[in-house]
């Protein structure tokens, strides 16, 4: 069935491009993306060093990413690259456990209640955030202690900070319980083989991108406006585009700057904030071979220090490139952010430290405990469509790759 539609999408990150993967199952055939980079993928940065491609945003996928993994096979990708073996280190560089040995009674006592507690939340599973409970809308932290999590808490926060979410003390449960349901945490726990994409996390978006009737690179969008009833004009650096509908990927907290709304709406989307979150890639000698955490260096007060570091291909041959996460520190110079991580790097054991290159992120768009309590995702829904525009995207979901896919696809068969 041809539908003859004109759909526009705002941004060709993961969302995007899966919103016209999607669209284009269904039978619409004018569909255009437009990115203002010159590349598609968002947070999906690959780079390629000496032949081989090291990751700048999007980590790893897990084995439990069902829909990913069915994107995957539809294109023809291997999920096997390297192979991602991890350890748990101190500040001084030295190997630890990831829970000490005093505490693994307690452990295995509260991980034994885990199932139970995550099958209250079943409301998670759904696509988006608007039916979560209100007991969710605390912080991770306050949660975990109402319910004796409090070792557990410590292991749900090294796989949250690690990768720029921010402190499980101020997020609202809800959003950590999105990243980190059983069968995520599992996977992070039992160590089990990650998709890691030999030709990048990138390929995917790639692959959909190249499918797309009408992708537009270096196209920015400058505003966005309702013309006659059912027509949208979206005014880019490349001209005037028109549509019947468009969909929005891109930062929601910029909307009110593109689109006329009304106030209640703009106060709505101006609630929503990001996490500066850094990837450094230093090129560095003698360093152990395998991925690892500093949990020292995460949570409140230890902005600005290396929480976590990718040695990838370490399982195929010698690499002397390896990429860091770091939270940005505000009160912190760019210099002084540099010598804590080659400090650190030092202390691992590191020679001949040069940094490579730097990607900063306005990372993990969300809302405060207080706009999740107030109803923000239920008004956030109830604008899907209001002014000729839908939303998806990092916000909507959760920022991984599955929750995106996830939520794009809803919204493809909900409303188009």
């Amino acid at each position: 069935m041809v539908r003859d539609e004109r759909i526009g999408i705002v941004g060709a990150g993961i969302s995007g491009v899966t919103l016209a993967h999607e669209l284009a199952k269904k039978g619409y055939s004018h569909v255009t993306i437009m990115e203002k980079e010159d590349r598609v993928g968002g947070k999906c940065h690959s780079i390629e060093y000496k032949g081989k491609t090291y990751e700048m945003g999007a980590l790893i996928g897990l084995p439990s990413y069902k829909m990913t993994m069915e994107l995957m096979k539809e294109f023809g990708l291997k999920e096997s690259g390297p192979l991602l073996e991890r350890g748990f280190f101190n500040r001084e560089g030295h190997k630890i456990s990831q829970i000490p040995k005093e505490q693994m009674s307690d452990f295995a006592k509260e991980f034994k209640r885990l199932p139970a507690l995550f099958g209250r939340y079943e409301s998670l599973k759904a696509p988006g955030l608007e039916h979560i409970p209100s007991d969710l809308c605390k912080p991770f932290a306050s949660w975990c202690d109402e319910n004796g999590l409090f070792v557990l808490k410590q292991v749900f926060m090294h796989y949250f900070s690690a990768f720029g979410y921010g402190s499980i003390d101020e997020v609202p449960a809800a959003y950590v319980m999105k990243l980190l349901n059983f069968d995520n945490l599992m996977s992070f726990i039992e160590i089990t083989p990650m998709i890691t994409w030999p030709q990048g996390v990138t390929d995917l978006v790639k692959c959909m991108g190249d499918r797309a009737s009408d992708l537009r690179l270096t196209c920015e969008v400058n505003r966005i406006a309702r013309e006659a009833p059912g027509k949208v004009r979206v005014e880019t650096n490349q001209g005037n585009l028109y549509f019947d509908k468009v969909i929005y990927t891109a930062s929601l907290r910029d909307l009110p700057d593109k689109t006329d709304l009304e106030e209640e709406d703009r106060k709505l989307f101006k609630k929503i904030f990001n996490e500066r979150f850094r990837v450094y890639a230093y090129r560095v000698d003698n360093i152990p071979k395998l991925s690892g955490y500093i949990p020292g260096n995460m949570g409140p007060g230890n902005r600005g220090r290396m929480m976590a570091w990718y040695y990838r291909w370490a399982d195929l041959e010698e690499s002397d490139l390896l990429t860091i996460y770091v939270a940005e520190n505000e009160g912190m110079s760019e210099s002084e952010m540099r010598e804590s991580i080659e400090a650190t790097l030092a202390s691992l054991g590191g020679k001949n430290i040069r940094l490579y290159m730097m990607k900063c992120w306005n990372h993990f768009p969300h809302v405060d405990t207080a706009a999740l309590q107030r109803g923000f995702y239920t008004q956030l829904e109830r604008a899907q469509g209001k002014y000729g525009i839908y939303f998806a995207g990092e916000i909507m979901n959760f920022p991984t790759l599955e929750n995106c896919i996830i939520y794009a696809k809803a919204l493809v068969e909900r409303y188009f």
